[in-house]
């Protein structure tokens, strides 16, 4: 007789059975990893969902406009206009907050020329403006109207502005348009040592730009070309006291 037939109840129900205990816990092992996974995966998903409210919903990084930061701002472009433009959007989660939108209404703001903005979480923005600067003046019937190089009209004033000249060009007429912008781009491209001694510019055409400066010393430009070599002699002339001085030639100045 075999081993197996002297005994049909040895070692092999013992098998079995172990085999079906290492199955068993096994099986326990894989659930316990799937139930660890969903738990996980809950979890996770509340937490994006909170991360979600918190940044997108709630007020704990909603914009206060008394964290913005406001820099580059001037008495035509001041600060108090910039963030009154920004309090509509006071409350909104820095997230959601529509930074071109909020742009794009900063530059309506007359003095601003042009502007970044940047979130700084939890609360506030960086807002960096460029400011027009005005260049030159236009007697109005109650005053002054100042100007930038662009030819906008930034601000007005009863009487005429220190340290920016008053332009004279031809009122109601086909030229008067070239004539302004061709004054204002002169105006725009002198060095700051000899604009702050212009008192008063003119031109009857766009190609007859003059002024005038403080020592009543006349200066005839001529047309806004050459700007900057025009200046640069201009700046050598002035070492040299005169009743006039022409660069309209810049190559061939003129003084007397």
């Amino acid at each position: 007789m075999t081993d197996r037939q002297r005994d049909p109840e040895g070692d092999e129900p013992r098998v079995i059975s172990g085999l079906t205990d290492r199955l068993a816990e096994r099986q326990r092992a894989r659930r316990r990893l799937r139930i660890r996974a969903i738990v996980a995966a809950a979890v996770a998903v509340v937490l994006i969902a909170a991360a979600g409210y918190v940044l997108l919903v709630s007020p704990v990084v909603a914009l206060r406009v008394e964290d913005v930061q406001v820099s580059g701002t001037t008495e035509i472009a001041s600060t108090e206009e910039v963030l009154a433009v920004v309090a509509p959007y006071e409350g909104q989660p820095l997230l959601r907050l529509d930074a071109p939108a909020l742009r794009q209404d900063l530059l309506g703001v007359v003095g601003v020329r042009e502007v970044t903005v940047e979130r700084d979480f939890p609360h506030g923005l960086v807002i960096t403006v460029e400011p027009r600067v005005p260049v030159a003046s236009v007697q109005a019937e109650d005053g002054y109207v100042l100007l930038d190089a662009e030819g906008t009209e930034l601000t007005s004033t009863a009487e005429a502005p220190d340290g920016v000249p008053v332009v004279e060009v031809p009122v109601g007429t086909d030229v008067t348009a070239d004539a302004l912008t061709a004054v204002l781009e002169v105006m725009a491209s002198l060095p700051t040592t000899i604009l702050e001694q212009v008192a008063s510019a003119s031109a009857s055409t766009a190609h007859e730009v003059e002024f005038v400066l403080e020592d009543g010393a006349r200066v005839i430009w001529g047309s806004a070309e050459e700007n900057e070599l025009k200046a640069a002699v201009l700046e050598s002339l002035l070492q040299v006291q005169a009743e006039l001085y022409d660069v309209s030639a810049p190559l061939s100045p003129i003084t007397r």
